[in-house]
C-alpha cells in the first residue's frame, strides 16, 4: 500500500529519483553483511570477476540465506515507510563488489517493465533498489554516481547506451564506450558505511572506478515499494519468481509478507529494459 508521505526524502525521490538514509544498519548487522558478503565473495572464481569486470561482482544474495535479515532490516522498513510505503514486496538482491583498482561501472538504467505506461506516468518508483554500502565511499573507491531527474525525463545517455546489460559491457571490452565515461548533468553520491541508498529503478547510475588499495562492496535490493498500485500483468510476473530451497523455513519466515506472490491468471507483463520513444 502507498501512502500520502510530504516528507523530504519522498519529495527528493519523485524529483531526482532517489534519497539516502543514514546509519540505517546497527554495527552489528553491519558486521554480519560484511562477513557473509566476504564469503559469497572468497567462493567466487577468478572467471566470475573476469566476466563482471565492470561491475565487480554480481552474486544473487539469494546463495545466503543469511541475507534474509536484510532484506527485512527494520531500518529499511521503516525509510520505506517514512516515504509512505507500508506494504512493499521485496524480489532480489547482489553483492556487487568493486575489487581494488577496478574501472569504472557503466551507465546503465534497471526497470524492466518499459512496456507497461506506468513507465512514463507514475512520479515514485516502481521498482527501487536500497542499496548498503559495507565501506564509507567516495570517488576515490568507486561511489555512487547517478543523473538526477533521469527516472522521469530523456537523457542522452538513455541512447549512447540503450542496452547496457551486455557481455561486452560488463568485461570492459572498449573502455572508450561511452558508458564508462563523465554524463551532464551526474552527480557523486558518497555515503557513511551502513547508510542506505534508496533509488528509482528508471534512474541512470554508475559508479566511479575503484582506484584504492582496497575492496569496495555494496548489496543491492530490489524492491517493489507500491506493490498494491501496480498494474496485474507486472505483479504477476514478479510473484512468479521462486527461491531457492535453502530459503524455506526460518529465511522465509523472516521476510514474510515481504516475499511476492500472485494466484491469478492475468499474463505476466513482457521483460523489456529499453525505454521507447514514448519516454520523452
Amino acid at each position: 500500500m502507498m501512502t500520502m508521505s510530504t516528507s523530504t526524502e519522498r519529495q527528493q525521490l519523485e524529483r531526482d529519483g532517489f534519497c539516502v538514509f543514514d546509519s540505517v544498519l546497527d554495527d552489528d548487522l553491519l558486521r554480519r553483511t560484511r562477513e557473509a558478503s566476504d564469503r559469497l565473495l572468497e567462493a567466487q572464481s577468478a572467471e566470475h570477476f573476469a566476466i563482471q569486470k565492470s561491475t565487480g561482482s554480481l552474486v544473487p544474495v539469494t546463495d545466503d540465506p543469511f541475507f534474509a535479515e536484510l532484506v527485512a532490516a527494520p531500518g529499511a522498513l521503516r525509510a520505506l515507510t517514512t516515504l509512505g510505503y507500508t506494504n512493499p514486496r521485496w524480489a532480489s538482491g547482489y553483492v556487487i563488489s568493486k575489487p581494488p583498482h577496478s574501472p569504472a561501472l557503466f551507465w546503465h538504467q534497471d526497470w524492466w517493465g518499459w512496456n507497461d505506461p506506468i513507465s512514463q506516468t507514475w512520479a515514485h518508483p516502481p521498482q527501487a533498489f536500497l542499496m548498503y554500502y559495507l565501506v564509507d565511499t567516495s570517488r576515490a573507491n568507486g561511489c555512487l554516481r547517478l543523473i538526477p531527474g533521469s527516472h522521469r525525463k530523456r537523457h542522452k545517455m538513455h541512447d549512447a547506451v540503450p542496452d547496457a546489460h551486455t557481455d561486452d559491457l560488463r568485461a570492459v571490452t572498449d573502455p572508450d564506450h561511452p558508458a564508462y565515461h563523465a554524463a551532464a548533468g551526474e552527480v557523486d553520491v558518497p555515503v557513511q558505511a551502513g547508510s542506505l541508498v534508496i533509488g528509482d529503478s528508471r534512474m541512470l547510475h554508475a559508479s566511479h572506478a575503484n582506484t584504492s588499495d582496497h575492496r569496495r562492496t555494496v548489496i543491492t535490493l530490489w524492491y517493489y515499494p507500491a506493490w498494491d498500485e501496480l498494474p496485474e500483468g507486472v505483479r504477476a510476473f514478479i510473484g512468479g519468481a521462486q527461491l531457492p530451497d535453502t530459503w524455506d523455513g526460518e529465511p522465509l519466515a523472516t521476510i514474510g509478507s515481504l516475499h511476492p506472490t500472485y494466484d491469478g491468471d492475468v499474463a505476466p507483463t513482457v521483460w523489456n529494459r529499453i525505454p521507447g520513444p514514448e519516454f520523452r
